[in-house]
Parts: structure tokens; sequence; C-alpha cells
């Protein structure tokens, strides 16, 4: 899969740089052969980076616009109303604008295949998920990076009494948006599917949606970024998710709250039919209402506790929400298109033209092998869209444009993108 990279240098990175742009430019910077070369080179890749920094802005002014009528956590006023085909080509521009970011940024999706194989397994956390997707009217499901954690677990094997240990895989990064369907075909879908009459099917939905929080509509979209999610626990991440009792708790609970249960409701009993005084009677029969009680808030108690588990685990891993999410994922985009697009025309500069994208390719995993330790799989498809959209390659060959050249370029680009803005400073900091 893309972006598939461990804690260690030795494996293979797929897609995903997992390098720094500050860690790109000084090692480029240290390779110039004298000041001068190194001060052309910092021109250029200050103004590449100036240039792409503009056009990834107004993309996500696009998508700000796009999400604005769907946000869930707008604080401004409505003064611009949409109608339900303005919504609709709003909603699709939005999704077209995501899926392409998404596969800027190195994401890849998680397809149906793959969850209906991901929420079968066991969760590592010890939860019993379950999620009905049919809910979704829209659902993007893409992840960045795959690993594997150590987790220790106590199992039933050994008694509780030793801890096994397991690697558990995990995404480093996840990116979820969703959007509920409509009640109205919501309604429809559940009259048609479970055979059942109007009446019932609105019963049955507001049981579906009774975990969904009050101020979420089918009207909003939620978008969410993560970090290090267990893969078997992708079903937490859903709002209308449901936690359930494993098997085992349930065999637990029902052996001890079972058991405990009939013992004192025989006792009771007993009791009760030998009482000849009313108050002795009336106290046995609440003492079984206390033994109920214990036994279902045990049963309440366990479930408290997954829940628990459940909401640390997903305050640890969020990274970002609607629209911090989309001006993340926007910067993890711009952040890929400018490493590859730097790399490739770097490597082109020094080693000279290349005889096709195989050679170049294989050119720029050898300088990150050689200068960072890393192996990856290089995105040569992605570099020289990067190199081609700058107009960084001479006369159409797999040849660096000369240095004065492409700085020329570039400045006219970037000036086109804003006419009335000033120069750009050459700093450091800019080029961030």
């Amino acid at each position: 899969m893309d972006a598939k990279r461990s804690s260690t240098g030795d494996s293979r990175a797929g897609g995903f740089l997992p390098i720094s742009r500050f860690a790109l430019l000084a090692q480029l910077r240290q390779q110039a052969p004298d000041d001068a070369v190194a001060k052309q080179h910092e021109r250029l890749f200050h103004l590449l980076a100036a240039w792409q920094h503009q056009s990834y802005r107004s993309r996500l002014n696009a998508l700000k616009k796009a999400f604005l009528p769907f946000s869930p956590d707008r604080d401004t006023q409505v003064f611009l109303r949409h109608d339900a085909e303005q919504l609709e080509q709003l909603q699709r521009q939005l999704l077209e604008l995501l899926t392409g970011l998404l596969a800027e940024a190195n994401y890849h999706e998680i397809t149906a295949a793959d969850l209906d194989r991901i929420f079968s397994a066991a969760s590592p956390y010890g939860l019993a998920l379950k999620v009905d997707l049919s809910e979704y009217e829209e659902m993007l499901l893409h992840a960045r990076g795959e690993d594997r954690k150590e987790k220790s677990f106590r199992h039933w094997k050994t008694l509780f009494l030793k801890k096994h240990h397991a690697a558990v895989p995990v995404y480093q990064r996840l990116f979820l948006l969703l959007k509920l369907k409509p009640v109205a075909t919501r309604i429809e879908e559940i009259m048609r599917t479970e055979q059942v009459d109007r009446k019932k099917a609105e019963k049955k939905l507001q049981r579906y949606r009774a975990n969904l929080p009050d101020n979420i509509s089918d009207d909003h979209i939620i978008i969410k970024l993560f970090k290090n999610i267990p893969q078997a626990d992708l079903e937490m991440l859903f709002p209308n998710t449901q936690v359930q009792l494993k098997p085992f708790d349930k065999l637990k609970l029902g052996i001890t709250a079972g058991g405990g249960t009939i013992g004192s409701v025989t006792a009771t009993a007993t009791k009760v039919a030998t009482a000849t005084n009313p108050m002795a009677a009336a106290g046995a029969l609440a003492g079984l209402a206390g033994v109920v009680f214990r036994q279902v808030m045990k049963f309440f108690g366990q479930r408290t506790k997954y829940m628990m588990t459940l909401a640390q685990n997903l305050y640890f891993h969020n990274l970002a929400n609607n629209r911090a999410a989309l001006t993340l994922l926007t910067d993890r985009a711009e952040e890929e298109t400018f490493k590859n697009t730097l790399l490739a025309w770097s490597v082109l500069d020094r080693d000279g033209p290349a005889d096709d994208p195989e050679q170049l390719r294989r050119l720029v995993e050898a300088f990150i092998a050689e200068n960072f330790g890393l192996r990856v799989d290089f995105d040569i498809d992605a570099a020289l869209a990067g190199l081609r959209e700058a107009g960084l390659l001479a006369n159409d060959r797999l040849a660096a444009l000369p240095p004065d050249e492409a700085c020329r370029i570039l400045e006219r680009k970037w000036r086109a993108a804003q006419p009335d803005a000033p120069e750009p400073e050459e700093d450091e900091d800019s080029e961030a």
C-alpha cells in the first residue's frame, strides 16, 4: 500500500516522503559546490515554495467555500442562501477537491473490501464495536502510512495471569468524511429493506441514530483527521458506533449475575413463604431488589469501562476536525508536492538529463537512501507533474531547466497568481 513505513530506517515508504522540507533544504544546501550556486538554488527553492503556496492557498479557499454550508461548527451568520441544486453542486465540488488533495498528500483509499476485513478483526483494546454504514450518504476513508505497534494484553487461556505481546497494525494517519442520509431517504430505505410501515420505520431510525450528538444532522458534513489508529478499531471513529459486550464478558456477567440472582430469588422465595411477620417478608423482598440492582449495575459498569476506553483513545488520537482538517490536509498536500518537485529537479540538475522516468525514480531513491538512510518508493508521476506545472523541465525532456531561467519562470508564475502582491522576500521562513 502507499505510504507504508515502520519506525525503522530499513522499511520502505511508498509515496509519502518521511522527510521534512527543512531537512531536505539543509541537505541540498550542503551539497552545493560553492556559495554562488547555493544562493542561486536557494532563490529557486524559495520561488518554487512561494508559487506553490499561492496555488494551494487558492485551493484551500475553494474548499472552505464549498464546505461552509455543511459545517457543523460555523459561527457566522447565514447570508448566502443555497437551493437544493446549489448545495448538491457544492457537495460534489468539495468531494472532488478533497479526493485530489488526498492523492497529492499520499493518502490511499480504504476500500469496502478493506473495511470488511478490518471490521471482522478483534479490537486490540478489548472493545466490541458495531457500526451501520448504511446510515451514510457520503463516506471518504483514506489512510497514509502503516505501522505495527506493540501491545500487551492478558488472555483467558492463561487465566489472565500472564501478559502476551502482539504487534497491532495501525494507520499512522487517517482521514474520515461522513454525511448522514436525509431522514426521509433513510425512512424509505428502512421501509423497503425491513418490510415495515412508515411509523415503525421512523421508530427504528430514532433507535439507530440514538447515539448521535444532538447537534449533528443530515445537513452536516463531518471531517476528521486522526493519528495512530489501530486498524481493528476503525469502528470507533464513526459517531453511530455501538459499544457492545464481548462474548466472554456476556458469559462472565451471565454466570455471576444470573447465578447470584437465581440464588437470591430462591432464598427470598423461601423466606417469604415461611415468614409469619410481614416486615420480615418485606425485608426479604428488599434484599432481593438490592441483589438485582447490583447485578444490573455490574452490567452498566462494564459498558462504562468500554466507553471510557473508547473516549480516551479518540481523545489522544484526534488531530483535527472539519475546517482545521481541511487546512491541515491542504498543508500536507502542498508539502508533498514541494518535496517531490524539489527532489526531482535537484537530482536532474546534479546528475544531468535522465533517459526515462524510471531512471529518474532510481536516482532520486538513491539520493534519499544515501543522504537520509531511508528506502522509499518515490512517486515519480507526482514529481514529473510538479516539474511540468512549474515549467522546470527543459524542452519537454527529462532535463532540469538552468537555475537562472527557472527562477524567471517561477517569478512570472508567482506574479500572475497575485498581480498586486510585492516581490517575495528571500528568507528561510517564507520557504516554509
